[in-house]
């Protein structure tokens, strides 16, 4: 049995209306699926990307019965699961909804009720779907002697301003087409590989005519470009890449900057996002140029400008640059200098810069750098702007010294002489009981009278060892070590969109010390992270600016 797209045992095949191919095939699961195979014309590629989203999407969500959609040059297509046959028509608003925000006809989709759930089972794509214009068929082996006149018709839509190029470039492809598709659908079915040869900076004639001798088909792209005429500037897919006799391959070509047939700008002023530019380029023949991006009041990702106005005319293929918001610039707010200061001093300071209580935090710690009640920290760094709402201040503050308290009541007598524990137990009704035990020191070894008793709480018994064997007293050696060096890490995500700026971290030690950790450039989508190695005791305070402005929050590390 032949494969289709090297995966799919076709069982059967027919020609649909909507110049599309159906096969009946098995999956390489065994399990029997449909497969609609489209040709689609360049110009509707992107409505056809649009409806690969579309499917995946619903797929994803388990709302349509799609086991696979398929879209790269020489090969778009959907395999769709079977409907048993016993499911009843049904209908989903979601399901619907989607369908008509894709551009899509919602009259042509297949929904069924499968149990509990609605799934969709056949959504066609082509003539009469807003999202497809045309869609051209797959040449079956009897329509072989239609194909030169299909490729053609598509060749015709590359409009060229250079008369003397376009001319030869249709002729010689008009040539080739009988041999391309002699072969038909079988050569596309056909087991056998071919691999793409390297054609880039070759003639758009010779390409062809390689391309033709494999038995591959040509869709032909001119662009303008200061390289020379008809010279081949790339190739979907790439050389190197194995396919299937019948599969295509699109040759991008260079004409005279200019000489290509105008096409009209589109309105991107408004759009919510860059992808959506892009897909109103692509459908319009341009491509995204390059991409500015702003702090304004529109939200982030809205196009705000773009570099030819909407409704000029540009040849295919040229670029268009844009210019987008990144959202409102946020409100930012500085603090000054607060070591040293009385910690109500610092508080008023904080919410004159417009911070609120919620947003100041005190930590009152034992300290002999200052007064008590003294700021000796501060968690924002003096004269540094910080985002106004987001911002956190933490103030170390001395705290105040406590008193010894004396204890009063009874002490512990235990270890003492029984004339030492009756000296400190005056007014207690002191009773002995002796014990002989070599296995515990002299003197008293119990109370009955718990710590801190007052006389008049009942008589205290004294157990006292009569014959006590002498403990060792081992000698007391104090020795002071020094801080042992450690190694904190630290790590922040910058957040992707923000273009490459200058990247410090800088660490902050409970004494004070402000020491520059890593300096280095970033932007969107990279992992900033490092470790610093510091002997100071206390927690340690990590702040990351971007261009000297405050970003992620602070990393507090113990």
């Amino acid at each position: 049995m032949p494969l289709l797209d090297g995966k799919y045992e076709i069982l059967s095949e027919r020609a649909l209306a909507l110049g599309a191919t159906r096969f009946e095939a098995t999956s390489p699961q065994g399990e029997r699926v449909r497969v609609d195979w489209y040709d689609v014309a360049a110009g509707d590629e992107a409505a056809f990307e649009r409806y690969r989203r579309l499917l995946k999407a619903l797929a994803r969500a388990g709302d349509a019965a799609v086991l696979d959609v398929v879209s790269r040059p020489g090969a778009r297509y959907v395999a769709w699961r079977i409907a048993p046959p016993d499911l009843p028509a049904a209908s989903a608003a979601p399901i619907t909804e989607a369908i008509v925000a894709a551009g899509l006809d919602p009259a042509r989709a297949d929904l069924r009720r499968d149990g509990r759930a609605v799934q969709l089972f056949d959504l066609p794509f082509g003539a009469g779907s807003a999202a497809g214009r045309s869609v051209t068929p797959v040449p079956m082996a009897e329509d072989a002697e239609r194909a030169p006149r299909t490729l053609a018709a598509r060749f015709r839509r590359v409009r060229l301003g250079d008369d003397a190029v376009a001319w030869a470039v249709t002729t010689c492809l008009l040539l080739l087409a009988t041999a391309a598709f002699a072969t038909g659908f079988a050569a596309r079915a056909n087991d056998r590989l071919v691999y793409v040869p390297e054609l880039v900076g070759a003639s758009v004639h010779g390409a062809a005519e390689r391309l033709a001798a494999l038995g591959l088909r040509v869709e032909s792209v001119a662009v303008a470009s200061d390289d020379a005429v008809g010279e081949v500037l790339a190739l979907d897919p790439a050389a190197g890449a194995a396919l299937r006799p019948g599969r295509s391959v699109r040759l991008t070509y260079a004409v005279s900057p200019g000489r290509l047939a105008p096409v009209t700008v589109p309105e991107l002023v408004g759009l919510g996002d860059v992808d959506t530019a892009v897909v109103e380029l692509e459908v319009a023949g341009l491509v995204l140029g390059r991409v500015a991006r702003v702090h304004a009041d529109a939200p982030p990702g809205t196009v705000l400008a773009q570099s030819v106005p909407p409704g000029n005319g540009l040849g295919q293929g040229q670029r268009i640059d844009l210019l987008t918001s990144l959202g409102p610039r946020p409100e930012t707010t500085f603090l000054p200098g607060l070591v040293g200061l009385d910690v109500e001093d610092a508080r008023y300071l904080a919410t004159v810069a417009g911070l609120t209580e919620e947003q100041i935090v005190i930590e009152y710690v034992p300290s002999d750098r200052g007064a008590a009640g003294s700021v000796v920290s501060q968690s924002l760094a003096p004269f540094a702007r910080v985002p106004r709402s987001a911002a956190t201040l933490r103030l170390l503050v001395v705290a105040e010294p406590t008193a010894m308290r004396v204890p009063t009541g009874l002490p512990s007598l235990a270890g003492l002489s029984l004339e030492r524990a009756r000296s400190l137990a005056p007014g207690f009704d002191v009773r002995v009981e002796e014990i002989e035990d070599r296995n515990l020191p002299d003197g008293v070894v119990l109370q009955s009278l718990p710590l801190g008793a007052e006389p008049g709480a009942g008589p205290l018994v004294l157990t006292v060892n009569a014959r006590p064997v002498p403990v060792p007293r081992p000698d007391v050696v104090a020795e002071l070590r020094a801080p042992e060096e450690r190694q904190l890490e630290f790590m922040w995500l910058i957040e992707p969109g923000i273009p490459e700026q200058r990247a410090e971290v800088r660490a902050r030690t409970l004494q004070g010390d402000d020491v520059l950790v890593v300096r280095r450039q970033v932007r969107g989508g990279d992992l900033l992270r490092g470790t610093w190695t510091t002997a100071a005791p206390g927690p340690v305070r990590f702040t990351l600016t971007l261009n000297d402005q405050p970003y992620g929050g602070d990393l507090l590390i113990p």
